[in-house]
C-alpha cells in the first residue's frame, strides 16, 4: 500500500513539474487529448514519463556513463533532453498532447523538469517518510 502511495506522489509530482516546463519554456506544449482534459493529460504523461525514464532512462544512461564521465556530467543532459523527446513522442503516439519543437526546448524542458521535480520531491520529503 506504502508503494501505491509514493507511485501516486510521483506521478503528481511529475504531473506538477510538467505544468511548469509547460508554462515556462517556449516550443513545449501540452493539450489535451480528444478524450481527455488538459488537467489529466499531465497526469497521464506523468505516467508515460515515468514508465519511460525508468526503462529508456536507465539504459541511455549506463550505455552513456562513458561519454558522461568525458565531460564531466554534461552529456547527462542531452540524455535527459532524448527522454524527454522520447516521452514527447511516445505520448503523441497513444493520442496525448504533449509537443516539443525540437532539441533546444527539448533540453530546456528536461532542465526545468529535473529543477522542479526536486524542489518538490524536496518539499514532500515528510510524506516519502511517514
Amino acid at each position: 500500500m506504502r508503494s501505491v502511495f509514493l507511485l501516486i506522489l510521483d506521478v503528481i509530482i511529475v504531473a506538477l513539474a510538467l505544468w511548469a516546463v509547460a508554462a515556462l519554456v517556449p516550443g513545449v506544449e501540452i493539450t489535451g487529448g480528444p478524450n481527455i482534459s488538459r488537467e489529466w493529460t499531465f497526469v497521464a504523461v506523468a505516467a508515460v514519463f515515468i514508465l519511460v525514464n525508468s526503462v529508456l532512462g536507465t539504459l541511455l544512461r549506463v550505455l552513456g556513463l562513458p561519454l558522461t564521465c568525458l565531460t564531466l556530467g554534461l552529456f547527462a543532459l542531452v540524455i535527459n533532453a532524448a527522454v524527454f523527446a522520447a516521452v514527447a513522442w511516445i505520448s503523441q503516439q497513444i493520442g496525448l498532447g504533449l509537443y516539443i519543437d525540437g532539441f533546444w526546448p527539448a533540453l530546456f524542458g528536461a532542465i526545468v523538469l529535473a529543477l522542479v521535480r526536486w524542489a518538490l520531491s524536496t518539499l514532500t520529503e515528510g510524506l516519502r517518510r511517514a
